[in-house]
């Protein structure tokens, strides 16, 4: 089995597109995740501390969870998207909770921690709103200089939002830390909507991924159905966009990735709250943006990946 090549801290809200995500991460044999930080989002903070556990539980891997903020900055919450992924984030499939490891300190003192004891060791992967890397750069903002690489699933540029024609929903959700986030001085990548709705996972890669891991790919196969109608309904397309899966992948094989650099903000009030844009006025450090992805061999990589574990 190959050695871990590199450390990752994933801030996670699960979600069915954060299992799909977080099941590739434990699984990668070249991926040593030394911590699982959880936020509100797709569930509740709690339900979301839960879910990590439960699926380090189910791929057999012992990872230190600590839980996350509660609530957003300085908006009030939004709702909760269990319409999206279930009442359980997971599509109503239930899977054991086994023996949590969640540990004491909070998602923000934890990536601090370990970004300071391992200096330009860490690649910080976020996958859901930005609330817990903004109290971490609060509260020792020398992490920007400390961590590996940052890389974030949100936003969206030159596509409509995904909860408002403006915004992306994990941006929208706290859009405050997602500006305090995309213009911090520290290497960011932010693979947004138009690079997400690229790649669709099907009911037949589905069928494909139970067939190869009994185990994980069936519980992500019956999950997914549910992910999968919703599309259905929304969008009459028959099958559902892994949006979190991308920003693993970029850590794994980012030369299927092409990108643009560009400074960015976030509208943190009106119509278009949630928005990310381009700055204009040299805002920050220029940050990556992803415009395209491989589809295809990102898909078989993450069959070849559950099929091996």
């Amino acid at each position: 089995m190959a050695t871990p090549t590199k450390k990752v801290i994933i801030d996670t809200d699960p979600g069915i597109d954060d299992a799909i995500a977080l099941c590739y991460a434990m699984a990668h044999p070249e991926l040593e995740i030394v911590a699982l930080t959880t936020i509100f989002g797709n569930v509740d903070t709690k339900l979301a501390t839960d879910n990590a556990a439960r699926l380090c539980h189910l791929m057999q891997t012992s990872i230190p969870v600590a839980a996350g903020a509660k609530t957003p900055l300085s908006i009030n919450p939004n709702p909760h998207s269990y319409f999206v992924h279930g009442d359980n984030g997971f599509g109503n499939i239930r899977i054991p909770d086994g023996t949590p490891s969640v540990v004491d300190d909070s998602a923000a003192d934890t990536i601090v921690r370990l970004i300071m004891s391992n200096p330009g060791q860490i690649t910080l992967v976020a996958v859901g709103p930005l609330t817990n890397l903004a109290l971490a750069l609060r509260q020792e903002p020398e992490i920007a200089a400390r961590v590996e690489s940052v890389v974030i699933m949100g936003g969206v540029f030159d596509k409509p939002g995904n909860v408002t024609p403006f915004a992306e929903a994990n941006v929208w959700n706290d859009p405050h830390a997602a500006k305090e986030v995309l213009q911090a001085d520290w290497p960011l990548t932010v693979l947004g909507l138009d690079v997400t709705h690229q790649v669709s996972f099907s009911r037949e890669f589905f069928d494909n991924l139970a067939a190869g891991n009994p185990v994980a790919g069936s519980f992500l196969h019956d999950a997914a159905e549910y992910y999968i109608d919703f599309y259905e309904e929304k969008s009459n397309f028959s099958g559902c966009c892994p949006h979190d899966q991308l920003a693993l992948t970029f850590v794994t094989n980012p030369q299927w990735f092409e990108c643009e650099s560009a400074a960015l903000d976030v509208v943190t009030t009106g119509e278009e709250i949630g928005r990310t844009i381009r700055a204009h006025d040299n805002q920050g450090s220029a940050k990556r943006i992803g415009k395209q992805v491989n589809a295809d061999q990102l898909r078989q990589d993450y069959l070849a990946t559950l099929s091996g574990c």
